[in-house]
C-alpha cells in the first residue's frame, strides 16, 4: 500500500506538505506501525506541549517531502503513553526528553534515565503548574 493510500481512509488535516493526524493514546502505536509497514521509516522528533488538562504529544514523521504529524493528548492526571521504540528505534532520545521536560512516563522505554537535567533540578519544566 502506498502511503497516500494509507491516509486516505485516516481522518486528517493537510496544510502544505504537513499531514495532521488526531489519534488517542490506544490507537496511535497502530497508525505508527502501518506508516512504518508502508515505507515511512524515518521519524524526525517527538514534541510535547501542556495545553491545559492534557499534555499533547506530537510525533513527527519524514516521507519523501511530506511531514505526518500524529497528535496524541495524554491527561496530565494519567500520564502514560506507550514506547514507540520498538516501532521506531531512533525515538529512544525524543522519549527520554518528553519523560524528563514535560513528566510523561513511557511504559516500556528500554531506558528512561535523564537526558539534560541534573538529579537536583526542577521536576518537569516544561510543564504549566
Amino acid at each position: 500500500m502506498h502511503v497516500d493510500n494509507y491516509l486516505k481512509g485516516v481522518e486528517k488535516r493537510i496544510e502544505n506538505d504537513n499531514v495532521w493526524i488526531l489519534s488517542n493514546k490506544k490507537g496511535f502505536k497502530k497508525i505508527l506501525k502501518e506508516l512504518k509497514h508502508i515505507g515511512v521509516i524515518r521519524i524526525s522528533s517527538i514534541s510535547g506541549t501542556d495545553v491545559g488538562e492534557n499534555i499533547e504529544v506530537i510525533y513527527h514523521l519524514i516521507h519523501k517531502n511530506r511531514t505526518i504529524n500524529i497528535r496524541v493528548p495524554v491527561d496530565k492526571k494519567n500520564h502514560t503513553i506507550e514506547t514507540i521504540t520498538d516501532i521506531y528505534p531512533g525515538a529512544n532520545l525524543f522519549e527520554r526528553e518528553l519523560s524528563e521536560m514535560l513528566g510523561i512516563h513511557i511504559k516500556r522505554h528500554p531506558n528512561l534515565r535523564r537526558l539534560f537535567l541534573a538529579h537536583d533540578s526542577p521536576k518537569n519544566p516544561l510543564r504549566r503548574s
